[in-house]
């Protein structure tokens, strides 16, 4: 029948010849089928109609967000589980000033644990023991994540891992998750470095919404002393390892219908490739290959141009603030709490100087784990979750940039987890 109806209507309105209408009427055709293929791939792959559609400024559902009643409440997403895990050794300030070879006390005019101290606010952090992979620290966090979410690694539809320091260049980190929880969640790998777990939690949660997966984990982990040289101060004095987790459900809640919901109120990211080398590996890709002669002058490390990547950061940070409150509809006193990329203490406070958000809604970690890139924001937000810092309706607001250059925020107004595990009951 939709044939038959589709084809009067050609025939009533086309104007063209019979092999014009030939034509029309066998894309047409073809057009059918395929969509009556998809219908089937979607209600095989579980895709409901229920699927989210989000408005791009407060992700509200497109119909609420327009004033038209919805008559099923949309699903939006919830953190429902956080996790991470820092590797067992424990590495001093004092302990460095015997690793390092280019620092010199008479003229920095103080020793190393001073220095370290004063620039980055860094007095221990975790390093990954030999043998000890991304993957790992990944998997240990996630596994954290799904027993606070109280959930089966059975009942995950989604993995999404961040990190620029993979496992293998292929099998990716996040294959080795999922065979180890023994899941058969849809996975994907974002090759990123700081930005990465907003930039993942973007992913997961554009994922949900838009193919109706319920449950998903979202990861990010890095093992950064595989990357630097551990003889620069600069270096090893500000990066660490550690790993980060969340579980993100979508769950039907009745405060929908207010005008204040709970979960993601903002989405706010972007990239800045032309200035993407200031924060580089030199080699050890397919532009520049590594070979003996670049291994032995050490172009397989990390390199940071400091005061460009020190000016972009902060700027870059306002920034973030800024559009991220303005997309939520907020101001900067309505911020509870502030998770910010660990990239230094001076660069965070220089950061909130102008912004209005005072230094103690600051939650971070970085006396005690350094910049792990990826893994500071979500390592610091289960560490407060732990604490019992968070209180429902608290905004909370989660920004990360750097390497690419790039960069992520978010605003999540507070839902208690176990509030949202009730839920899904």
């Amino acid at each position: 029948m939709p044939q038959m109806r589709a084809h009067a209507r050609l025939r009533v309105h086309g104007q063209g010849s019979a092999d014009e209408f030939d034509h029309q009427r066998t894309r047409l055709e073809a057009t059918l089928i395929h969509a009556r293929k998809l219908g089937r791939f979607h209600r095989q792959a579980g895709i409901g109609r229920k699927a989210a559609r989000l408005d791009s400024r407060t992700g509200l559902d497109s119909a609420s967000a327009s004033g038209r009643a919805s008559p099923v409440p949309t699903p939006r997403r919830y953190l429902t589980g956080t996790g991470s895990h820092l590797p067992e050794r424990v590495v001093s300030n004092a302990e460095l000033s015997t690793l390092v070879a280019n620092y010199d006390a008479r003229t920095a005019g103080c020793d190393l644990d001073a220095w370290i101290r004063r620039h980055y606010g860094v007095r221990t952090r975790h390093w990954a023991r030999d043998g000890e992979s991304t993957g790992d620290m990944a998997l240990a966090a996630a596994r954290r994540a799904l027993e606070a979410a109280e959930l089966a690694a059975g009942e995950l539809d989604l993995i999404v891992l961040a990190t620029a320091t993979s496992d293998h260049v292929a099998p990716h980190s996040v294959s080795f998750v999922q065979a180890e929880l023994g899941t058969k969640a849809v996975c994907h790998q974002l090759q990123d470095a700081c930005p990465g777990f907003l930039n993942a939690l973007m992913v997961a949660d554009s994922l949900m919404a838009n193919l109706g997966y319920r449950r998903a984990l979202v990861i990010a982990a890095e093992k950064m002393t595989h990357l630097i040289d551990k003889r620069d101060f600069r270096m090893s004095g500000l990066f660490a390892d550690a790993a980060g987790a969340v579980v993100l459900e979508a769950l039907e809640l009745p405060e929908q219908a207010t005008g204040r919901p709970h979960g993601f109120l903002s989405f706010y990211a972007g990239t800045d490739g032309a200035a993407g080398m200031a924060l580089r590996v030199p080699a050890g890709g397919t532009r520049r290959p590594l070979t003996a002669e670049r291994l032995a002058i050490g172009e397989h490390h990390l390199v940071s141009e400091f005061r460009s990547v020190y000016a972009f950061a902060v700027d870059t940070a306002r920034r973030c603030i800024a559009e991220a409150l303005a997309r939520a509809g907020l101001r900067a006193d309505q911020v509870d709490w502030l998770i910010p990329h660990h990239a230094s203490e001076n660069i965070v406070l220089e950061s909130l100087s102008t912004t209005g958000i005072q230094p103690d809604r600051l939650v971070w970690a970085i006396d005690h784990t350094g910049n792990t890139s990826s893994a500071s924001v979500p390592t610091a937000l289960d560490e407060a979750v732990r604490a019992g810092r968070f209180r429902d309706g608290d905004h909370v607001l989660m920004l990360a940039l750097g390497g690419g250059m790039g960069w992520g925020s978010t605003v999540y107004r507070w839902l208690d987890p176990a509030r949202a595990r009730a839920a899904r009951r």
